[in-house]
This record gives structure tokens, C-alpha cells and sequence, in this order.
């Protein structure tokens, strides 16, 4: 019987079959990953160590393709692996002027557009002003040239630019929504509150009900028509502001659309009055009667809310007129 040479373990068809084979088994775990690749990178750096036998460059060229194929699984599997959606921190409900872009994680910018969700590590750039419908109730308003991320369901982090929380009384709970700054978080308390970054100081504006500001050495809890001006390394100041004006204008441009079919009259006006931050009161007792039981047909979409009073209370016999800082409504001229 003649003898069989012997199996040569370098020719290039045991080599070829000892790939095929590799790349038919199952994936590897992310474990057993790394030990491979931990194993390849010493035999490489054995046979390529200085004062080692020179080995052939056929040989090296085969170790090489062997590391790059490796590589590609690797590649390929960590690619392939089932990804879970970040939790959702609300859905855009306007985009004006330019968009929304967003980053997440390694993924390239993309822009987002009405409808569309924006979810924890995402990382926004506005490039006009944004709506946004809270998860957990309320509203995100964003002014344009503002730059800030979602870092958790009920947090964000501010880095420039200007934004407001409308986040109304009985609204999720469960835990405060919080805006983290470069000196310090405000967390709201059942809250209308405006947040400003810019490269000097933090300011935090209250137009209803109350926050809490944690600052690096004090924690400060303000009240509606106070504002926080915050720069590092001093002492926060404190005064007292109007609720309304024209430097709240922006957020009245922002406002959500509200559906008057079928609600009543006395519901709308006190939507209008948070949103232009003037309370609401009656000149006469037949004024409040009427808007209590005065039901409402029609739509008031994308009109601001100064504009949708004056249309809507058009249609009754009543009036408005702004008394300093209130809005008066009465029955009659």
C-alpha cells in the first residue's frame, strides 16, 4: 500500500475550508468575540515580534486575510444585532422654519418633521422654532438656534438657546421633569417655567407655579413671576417679572392648537389666559354666566391666542379688553 503524504495545515485548501467552516458556525457571543479577536492580535504580534525567524510573506498575507475576515464577522454580527428603541420623550407636533436636525448616538444627522418621535439620546439642533407634546404631559417649546439633548424620559440637557415647559397640574407625576445646565438643574413643580442658556449665564423664568433649583452649592425653590440669573462661581440673583409681555410672545407663537367643538366657552378663555400668562376675570355676573354655558362649535387651528379670543368670543355677545395686566371680559360693547 502506497503511503498518503502528509496533510500539509498551511496549503491553501485546508486554509480555504478552515474560513468556510468559520463563517458557517453560529455567531459567537460579544464574550467569546473579544477573546478571539484578544487570541488573533497575540499570534500576530508573536510571529511579527522582532528577533523572531522571518516568516515567509505568503504566510503573513494568509494571517492577514484570516484577521480581516474575523473582523468582517464581527462587524457584521455587531451591525446585525437587534437594537431596542429608546424610550420616547414626546412627538414633534411643529416644525417651522428651517427644522429640527438630530443626532443619535452614531448615527448621522437626520431631520425630524411633525409626527415624528423624539426619543432619549437624541440630540437637537433647531434651526427654527419647535413644538414638541411631552410623553408625560404637557409641552416642549424651543426657540431657534437652540441646541440641547434628551437625556432621560423626563430630563434635558440645555447647552444653548431658549426653551419653555408647559407642563400643567396633573400632569405625570411620578417624578419632576428636570432641565440640567451647565450650573445647575431646575426641576418643575406642576409648571410654566422658560430656560435660557447662553455663554455667560443660566436664566430661569417662572410663569406658574413654582421650581426648584438645585445650583452646585444652593438649592432654591422660586415661585411664579420670579426669575434666576445664575452665573458660575457667583451668587444667583432674584427679582420679580411679569407674567406677560412681549418677551413671551415667542411661546404664544409655540401654542398648541385647542379644539373648541364642543367644549365650553369658559374652558377656552382659560386656556387663553395661561397662555398669555394674564389671568382672567369678569366685569359682570351676566359675562360669566354666558361663558359658562356657552358651548363652542368650529375650529381655531394654528390661530395665536390673542387671535382665537378675538374671533371666538365674535361669535357671543361677549367683550374683551386688557385691563394692565388682566383680561376682562363682559357682556355687551
Amino acid at each position: 500500500m502506497t503511503d498518503q503524504p502528509p496533510t500539509n495545515p498551511g496549503s491553501d485548501s485546508n486554509i480555504e475550508r478552515t474560513l468556510t467552516d468559520a463563517l458557517r458556525t453560529q455567531p459567537l457571543s460579544e464574550p467569546r468575540l473579544g477573546r478571539l479577536r484578544a487570541a488573533v492580535a497575540r499570534e500576530w504580534l508573536a510571529a511579527m515580534g522582532a528577533g523572531e525567524p522571518a516568516i515567509p510573506m505568503r504566510t503573513r498575507w494568509l494571517v492577514l486575510a484570516a484577521a480581516a475576515v474575523i473582523a468582517a464577522v464581527t462587524t457584521a454580527l455587531w451591525v446585525a444585532r437587534p437594537t431596542i428603541p429608546a424610550a420616547s420623550i414626546g412627538s414633534m407636533t411643529r416644525v417651522e422654519e428651517g427644522g429640527l436636525a438630530v443626532r443619535s448616538g452614531l448615527l448621522q444627522q437626520r431631520r425630524l418633521k411633525s409626527g415624528d418621535l423624539l426619543r432619549v439620546g437624541d440630540r437637537l439642533t433647531a434651526r427654527g422654532p419647535v413644538l414638541v407634546t411631552l410623553t408625560r404631559g404637557g409641552t416642549l417649546r424651543i426657540a431657534a438656534g437652540s441646541s440641547l439633548s434628551a437625556t432621560g424620559p423626563a430630563e434635558l440637557s440645555l447647552e444653548r438657546g431658549l426653551i419653555y415647559l408647559d407642563i400643567p397640574p396633573g400632569s405625570n407625576t411620578e417624578s419632576p421633569f428636570r432641565v440640567a445646565t451647565k450650573v445647575g438643574a431646575v426641576e418643575h413643580v406642576g409648571t410654566e417655567f422658560e430656560v435660557k442658556s447662553d455663554d455667560k449665564t443660566v436664566r430661569v423664568r417662572v410663569r406658574e407655579g413654582r421650581i426648584r433649583f438645585l445650583g452646585t452649592a444652593d438649592t432654591i425653590v422660586a415661585d411664579a413671576g420670579t426669575e434666576l440669573l445664575v452665573t458660575p462661581g457667583k451668587t444667583i440673583l432674584q427679582r420679580s417679572i411679569h407674567t406677560y409681555g412681549g418677551e413671551w410672545l415667542w411661546t404664544a407663537a409655540l401654542a398648541p392648537n385647542y379644539e373648541i367643538e364642543g367644549r365650553p366657552l369658559i374652558g377656552f378663555l382659560t386656556w387663553v389666559s395661561r397662555e398669555l400668562g394674564r389671568p382672567l376675570d369678569f366685569a359682570d355676573a351676566n359675562a360669566r354666566q354666558i361663558a359658562d354655558r356657552t358651548i363652542l362649535h368650529g375650529s381655531i387651528r394654528d390661530q395665536s391666542p390673542f387671535e382665537a379670543m378675538s374671533n371666538v368670543l365674535a361669535t357671543t355677545s361677549l367683550t374683551y379688553e386688557i385691563r394692565g395686566d388682566t383680561i376682562w371680559v363682559r357682556s355687551g360693547p
